[in-house]
């Protein structure tokens, strides 16, 4: 976040990461280093930035305050997630809602640990059991967002019911996995949806992502794409627009959270 909004700011300011780092008296390549979140700048060159940039105080005082934070290090560190993983969750656990698609899993912030197991090993060959438990692990971390006291994530999950079908063909982790859908689905701040399948070809069969945003004047919506390989996240506007489109378009094909429950129910043996 803080490498971000330093780019912008020069880029606003028009000035090139050569000049910037003439100012600096280091390479071009620290500078690309520190706007790519790689490195942390030390205070006096944050200062010296904000300087060139022209800043106002107010926001040069909440960069400061930004660069003191990006020194601390994340929960999710510890987990040795991948990197294009651990990019993810680290907006994730600033957001305030995300909104997520999911066409062939269950949504990772509703898997139980069972099911999140049975996937990170179908799902990553290579992995050793160790990483599987750490992601795991890490996985169910995330969800506690959904339980915090005064403000819990807000999630907006959809779901094909392809999704809720695979589940229930697996003896052991269905039961478990869909009566956690219904029980955690009558949380205020949780709202799961279903497409079903007799609505055909539908617009997202593209694949799973989500959307993320942040609390006013802190970061802008975020978007994420996972595959097989690994992620993105997505912050061009053009894009993210499309894919708000996608999530709308994709609510209006969804049963209601009420007739949602009942056709999970109906999975569950």
């Amino acid at each position: 976040m803080l490498g971000r909004s330093l780019e912008q700011w020069r880029e606003n300011a028009g000035m090139s990461r050569e000049a910037v780092a003439a100012e600096l008296g280091c390479t071009p390549g620290r500078v690309r280093h520190l706007e790519s979140g790689r490195n942390v700048p030390t205070r006096p060159d944050l200062i010296v930035m904000c300087s060139l940039y022209g800043v106002p105080e107010d926001e040069r005082a909440a960069l400061l305050e930004t660069r003191s934070e990006a020194q601390k290090s994340g929960w999710w560190q510890t987990y040795r997630l991948p990197k294009w993983l651990a990019s993810y969750v680290t907006l994730e656990t600033d957001a305030t809602r995300v909104r997520n698609w999911e066409g062939e899993l269950i949504p990772g912030l509703l898997q139980t640990e069972q099911y999140a197991r049975r996937v990170a090993t179908l799902g990553d060959l290579n992995a050793t059991p160790a990483e599987v438990s750490k992601r795991v692990e890490a996985r169910m971390r995330r969800q506690e967002r959904l339980t915090a006291d005064g403000q819990p994530l807000e999630l907006v999950a959809l779901m094909s019911e392809a999704a809720v079908q695979r589940c229930a063909a697996d003896p052991a982790v269905a039961h478990d996995q869909l009566s956690h859908l219904i029980k955690i689905g009558q949380s205020p701040n949780v709202s799961i949806r279903v497409i079903p399948i007799n609505v055909g070809i539908h617009q997202a069969m593209g694949g799973g992502f989500a959307l993320l945003d942040f609390p006013p004047d802190t970061w802008p919506e975020t978007g994420h794409q996972e595959y097989n390989v690994g992620g993105h996240l997505v912050d061009d506007p053009d894009a993210l627009a499309a894919l708000g489109r996608l999530f709308d378009a994709l609510q209006e094909r969804a049963l209601t959270q009420a007739d949602s429950a009942r056709l999970i129910s109906q999975y569950i043996g």
